[in-house]
């Protein structure tokens, strides 16, 4: 059975108590680690959820934690804490049947120069086990654009470590909070990276995480590009309240309607 592309933000904390709304809209839910620590989160459950979603041919992408995460740290500290949150988010996402599992760069904004290349010399070391461990259960690692003004130092990173488990995530929210470079370059300059989006909308000031079409992203060139490119990769609409999904869900059956098939 051929799967939806499409996936909604779920608090991972909340994913038992919004399974059934889920399976009865057969909606499949973006895992957010965010609200709440690995540690407080029951596995098991967690992975009974998945369970049942892949019964009625569902599936899951996850989002894991962001707090004190930095791959590419000049800091051992903070790259051995690094290790850890990547090490159980792989847990979790392999009991969730994840086809996508989502993790910041970590890069602050100005990373440039020596400390750009620190950072990616010290990606290259950190992601080759975890990428092994994606491999197994047929999971892509996704790195999201956070800070960067351009794509390139993502590209850097991805062209670098040349992995078929490694690819980006591109979030057209915080693109119109920090990006410098035109929606349509960054697309075209990251096609052959580009696994996952999460469309959210907001007004160019903070990331508001609005319904699509209630802020000032550019949505129509994205849709245009996509079908343009013939592309079509998973999508996360990451609003964080219900009616907000469901307005973001009606224009998304309008724009990308084959993003629904299954």
């Amino acid at each position: 059975m051929k799967r939806s592309n499409l996936f909604i933000y779920t608090p991972a904390h909340l994913l038992p108590a919004r399974l059934s709304f889920l399976l009865n809209r057969k909606l499949q839910p973006e895992v957010a680690c965010q609200e709440v620590q690995l540690e407080m989160l029951d596995f098991a459950q967690l992975g009974d959820c998945a369970d049942q979603l892949q019964e009625q041919g569902l599936s899951t992408t996850l989002h894991a934690p962001f707090t004190n995460f930095n791959p590419g740290s000049s800091k051992k500290r903070t790259r051995n804490t690094s290790l850890q949150i990547a090490d159980v988010s792989l847990l979790l996402a392999e009991k969730l049947h994840a086809q996508r599992i989502v993790f910041h760069p970590g890069l602050v904004p100005g990373c440039t120069g020596k400390k750009l290349d620190i950072w990616l010399q010290n990606n290259r070391t950190f992601w080759p086990e975890f990428l092994a461990h994606a491999a197994e259960f047929d999971c892509t690692i996704c790195i999201e654009n956070i800070y960067e003004s351009t794509p390139d130092p993502l590209i850097k990173l991805f062209s670098m470590i040349d992995s078929p488990q490694l690819g980006h995530v591109f979030d057209i929210g915080h693109w119109n909070l920090f990006g410098s470079e035109k929606l349509v370059n960054w697309l075209n300059e990251m096609a052959p990276y580009l696994k996952h989006m999460h469309l959210h909308d907001n007004h160019g000031e903070r990331d508001e995480h609005l319904a699509i079409g209630q802020g000032y992203v550019p949505f129509s060139t994205l849709f245009n590009w996509l079908q343009t490119a013939n592309l079509l990769p998973t999508i996360t609409l990451e609003n964080h309240t219900l009616p907000e999904v469901e307005q973001s869900l009606k224009l998304i059956n309008k724009h990308l309607p084959k993003i629904f098939e299954q």
